[in-house]
């Protein structure tokens, strides 16, 4: 779907903020992570400001052209250039597909196929400028293992790392770029990164038996978190799942409320008759009661 002699072309002039004067400082060593399961893919982030003025998902690019696809991650301390050579890293585990070079755009970038038990969905991630590559094709990493040293490669002003997190593998070759490509069709093809890194971390969380935060689904729509946290949840436990269920509902609720309910113990079980008749589920952290006739939810536990 990429239109030919269209490309990941850079501006004439940086993105207004980008990573220009004054800003936040990083310590630019280390990684955020999740339980050191779960990585930042460049290193010295800064939490509560990883773009520092990048282009974020969805921004325009290419004169109005081009939906952003992704998030330009930026460690740096007013110098626009304070993050090339810094690690960048495989989020999850996965297996590189493809390394390429473009003269303009993208210059050195790499493809991966994620494949990591704890994905919150089919993830190919994509990330472009290299200042230098360290892995080879067909490569297996893990979480964690380095990918490359992000740079300003394809005729960038400023060093970044321009992440994309696809939903499969890419449509139109490993040169993919959206040019003129509608919202939703940018929406259908590719994750939004925040959203991705949340739902991961809830994935994580999970996995390790621990409380998941109501800020880290606070991003997430009602479909992702049935979708990317509940019902790998069921799977785990090898019990039948129905995305749409009013359980399903009342445990998502009960999340957002502020409290985890755990992996399921037990599938629905049928309680009562008549306008009491509905199902229990037994989760690890509480007992859920749901009537069926007016959606009625109660937690014991």
């Amino acid at each position: 779907m990429s239109e030919a002699g269209h490309g990941h072309v850079p501006p004439t002039e940086p993105k207004s903020g980008y990573n220009v004067g004054e800003g936040p400082v990083t310590n630019q060593a280390g990684f955020i992570t999740v339980n050191g399961r779960l990585f930042a893919p460049l290193e010295g982030l800064v939490a509560n400001d990883v773009l520092q003025g990048g282009y974020a998902f969805l921004d325009w690019t290419d004169n109005g052209n081009t939906r952003h696809p992704g998030s330009d991650l930026n460690a740096g301390s007013g110098d626009c250039n304070a993050d090339e050579g810094l690690l960048v890293v495989a989020p999850l585990g996965g297996v590189v597909r493809a390394i390429r070079y473009a003269a303009s755009g993208e210059g050195n970038h790499v493809w991966l196929e994620l494949d990591d038990p704890l994905l919150p969905g089919p993830t190919w991630m994509h990330v472009d400028h290299l200042f230098d590559v360290s892995c080879r094709e067909e490569q297996r990493l893990g979480p964690g293992e380095p990918i490359g040293l992000c740079g300003r490669s394809g005729g960038w002003s400023c060093a970044h790392l321009h992440l994309e997190l696809l939903k499969g593998p890419p449509q139109s070759g490993y040169g993919q770029w959206p040019y003129g490509w509608s919202q939703a069709q940018v929406e259908a093809a590719y994750y939004q990164p925040l959203a991705w890194w949340q739902a991961a971390t809830a994935r994580v969380l999970a996995d390790a038996n621990e409380p998941i935060p109501p800020e880290v689904i606070t991003v997430l729509q009602e479909w992702q978190v049935r979708s990317w946290i509940l019902g790998p949840l069921y799977a785990a436990a090898g019990i039948p799942y129905n995305p749409e269920s009013g359980t399903a509902a009342a445990w998502v609720q009960r999340l957002r409320d502020g409290h985890y309910p755990g992996r399921p113990r037990t599938a629905e079980q049928p309680y009562g008759e008549g306008d009491q008749r509905g199902v229990w589920v037994e989760y690890e952290h509480g007992c859920l009661l749901y009537r069926i006739g007016d959606g009625q939810a109660s937690w014991n536990g």
